[in-house]
């Protein structure tokens, strides 16, 4: 696995360096120790180092404003961000007691937040120092008895130091936001969901606002925004704002419209936003070789089986319009009106299609000016529809408050959205909602192909006392061009079924498909794939739907459809032996392995033209460098060897490489040497 060389403010054991190991974690890294911010920023610079940890904003100091000046005066780029919850704790070397402590050497502002702590101890003497983790390093190197150090647990750990007392500050909320910096900028991709930007506005009425609107029209959340004088102009200030979005193309347009109103701007960096866990901080976490020891033990438990949903067939009706092993729920898109909502709900009961009725009574647009449900209201209607029909009632919901109305309103299914999902913060708050109801609670994947998000939002229903539980794949937004409105990805709900496997699946093959003619097809490979059930959208007049008209079936077409598919015995069954079930799991894996060899020889062949308009070279040695060490760190982190990496992808290179020749008329080098 490859090292990254960090440099940082500070010495090993500071929380400069807890928050490098943080972020680059399971990687190792290699410390590049600077006195300054802007010898940290220099390093990166010059290809010194190959990435920075900077310390940016504190919530009790505040902003840290020079540093943000040096954002402004180097060719770095903000490529991640991390939270550290910042404990100050007494060190000192073995054998000692506060009684034997004489003086205790900290920086100032470390000495501040403490200073209540030492005054019941008046016998200790405080010094001022320039970094405290380098005061615990010098007392290890020096030996130094009856000498104190203010620091984490880290650098105990690290230095082999006695921790006397803990949690010293007199402000617990302490929490330090670190920003990774390098030379090389994240490209803006679907993969990242925030930026820090810098702009310059004109001093007229209402500019500034102008200018902000347009991240406003576009559903783009303002976290942060700071003004920094611009140093030999007086009076100009550059503005900084720190932005996060749902959507990356939300973003892109809010710059379209962001870009007339400004003077001038500056893309500091596009990144992930940070997780601000506080668990994140305690003490487990931090040790010198396991900074992220909490993640993983709860990835052990999730891995071993501990998150066991309970069988859905004990909280949810089997459908009438499929064997008795799967789920089925079906519905219209938006409840518009009440009338048609009333007529859809009827027609799916009178034809026996299914017993769980959906509809989207909040709806989160990525586009503002839509159609956004009709909330509360509509669901005054579908209490009444239940109690005309006998149906359970299904809803999408985003807050703690829409849990609540739905709680108010006899609803007994509620769904967590894509655009939900990936945020962790709401997934948490409907969490605690949720817990001690009766509720069952579904799971979108993200919009994002991001496995560890979905997991991670099961994990917080479960683990919130949440055990009615049922995943819904819908498909993922993704660069590469499909037939389908969603990228289905199946291989990645097949690792999430193996990584849940007590987790009942569906899939929505409404949203990955896009268009209703798709959606049988789709309907069929999940059934294939092994899914427990699907939920799919129908409205009485789908041409004339308020929502995503282009993807519902009337209720005639739904049963047609569920008619016409080849259902599967039970996944389970006492039929099937376990060595028939794990070959038709591979069997099932392979399929999609091939599927995707052959899109990825699609895309090898469209590089292969590119290649020839552009009179490239066929052999392109630091892709293929690239590539072999991403699959490779990507293989180790998955417990595959790299000698298979090599070997496998020697061969997809290879049959890439010929693809491309056919594409260029070139023949491949060994070609060449064979016809010699």
């Amino acid at each position: 696995m490859s090292e990254e060389k960090v440099a940082i403010q500070g010495v090993a054991g500071s929380f400069h360096d807890l928050a490098a190991r943080r972020f680059f974690a399971p990687k190792k890294i290699a410390l590049l120790e600077c006195e300054t911010f802007e010898q940290v920023c220099q390093a990166v610079q010059t290809h010194e180092a190959t990435a920075g940890v900077m310390a940016i904003e504190n919530t009790i100091a505040g902003s840290l404003l020079p540093n943000y000046a040096l954002l402004q005066t180097h060719r770095v780029s903000i490529v991640g961000e991390v939270y550290v919850r910042i404990q100050h704790n007494l060190l000192a070397l073995p054998n000692q007691t506060l009684a034997d402590i004489k003086v205790v050497q900290a920086h100032p502002m470390a000495l501040l937040q403490c200073r209540e702590f030492f005054k019941q101890y008046p016998h200790i003497r405080l010094e001022e120092a320039f970094d405290t983790a380098g005061i615990a390093r010098k007392i290890h190197q020096e030996q130094l008895k009856g000498v104190g150090a203010i620091a984490g647990y880290y650098a105990a750990e690290l230095y082999g130091l006695q921790v006397l007392a803990e949690g010293l500050e007199s402000n617990h909320q302490n929490f330090t936001r670190f920003l990774v910096l390098s030379r090389r900028a994240n490209p803006l991709t679907r993969q990242f969901n925030k930026a820090s930007l810098g702009f310059r506005v004109a001093h007229t009425s209402g500019s500034l606002a102008e200018a902000l609107l347009a991240f406003k029209r576009n559903g783009i959340n303002l976290t942060k925004i700071q003004s920094i004088p611009i140093v030999g102009v007086p009076y100009e200030y550059t503005i900084l704002v720190d932005v996060v979005w749902n959507d990356v193309t939300d973003f892109e347009q809010a710059l379209r419209e962001f870009k007339p109103c400004v003077l001038e701007y500056k893309i500091y960096g596009v990144y992930c936003e940070g997780e601000k866990n506080i668990d994140l901080t305690t003490r487990p976490h931090i040790r010198v070789e396991e900074p992220q020891a909490l993640a993983q033990e709860l990835g052990k438990k999730v891995a071993s089986g501990e998150v066991h949903a309970k069988p859905w067939q004990t909280w949810l009706p089997s459908a009438p319009s499929a064997p008795s092993d799967y789920i089925i729920i079906s519905g219209p898109c938006s409840a518009e009106t009440e009338a048609q909502v009333r007529q859809a709900a009827h027609a799916l009961a009178s034809k026996n299609i299914t017993k769980i009725l959906r509809a989207g009574v909040w709806k989160p647009r990525t586009r503002a000016g839509g159609f956004e449900g009709n909330g509360v209201k509509a669901l005054e209607w579908l209490a009444n529809i239940k109690a005309e029909t006998g149906l359970q009632l299904a809803v999408e919901v985003a807050t703690a408050e829409h849990v609540e109305a739905c709680l108010k309103y006899g609803v007994d299914i509620v769904w967590i959205g894509a655009r939900t999902t990936g945020n962790p913060f709401s997934v948490q708050e409907i969490a605690d909602a949720v817990r001690g109801t009766t509720l069952g609670v579904m799971v979108k994947n993200p919009i994002s192909p991001d496995l560890e998000l979905w997991i991670g939002a099961i994990e917080r229903l479960y683990f919130a006392g949440v055990n009615k539980l049922v995943a819904i794949h819908r498909g993922f937004s993704t660069h590469e061009k499909t037939l389908y409105r969603n990228n289905p990805l199946w291989s990645l709900a097949l690792q999430f079924r193996a990584r849940l496997a007590h987790v009942p699946l569906i899939c929505d093959p409404s949203h990955i498909a896009g268009k209703r003619e798709l959606v049988p097809a789709v309907a069929q490979k999940a059934i294939d794939l092994g899914m427990n059930g699907l939920m799919i959208e129908a409205h009485p007049c789908p041409t004339s739907a308020w929502t995503d008209a282009a993807q519902q079936l009337t209720p005639d077409a739904l049963a047609e459809l569920l008619s016409s598919l080849k259902w599967k015995p039970k996944p389970d069954s006492h039929e099937q032996d376990t060595l028939d079930r794990l070959r038709a799991a591979i069997d099932r894996l392979d399929e999609e392995f091939v599927e995707i060899m052959a899109a990825r020889m699609n895309l090898a062949r469209e590089i292969g033209v590119f290649k020839k308009l552009n009179r490239l070279e066929l052999y392109q040695p630091a892709r293929w460098k690239e590539i072999l060490d991403k699959r490779k760190a990507q293989g180790t982190k998955l417990s595959l060897s790299e000698t298979f990496i090599e070997q496998l992808y020697e061969y997809v290179h290879q049959e890439s490489l010929r693809v491309q020749s056919e594409v260029m008329g070139d023949p491949m080098p060994n070609q060449q040497k064979r016809a010699k």
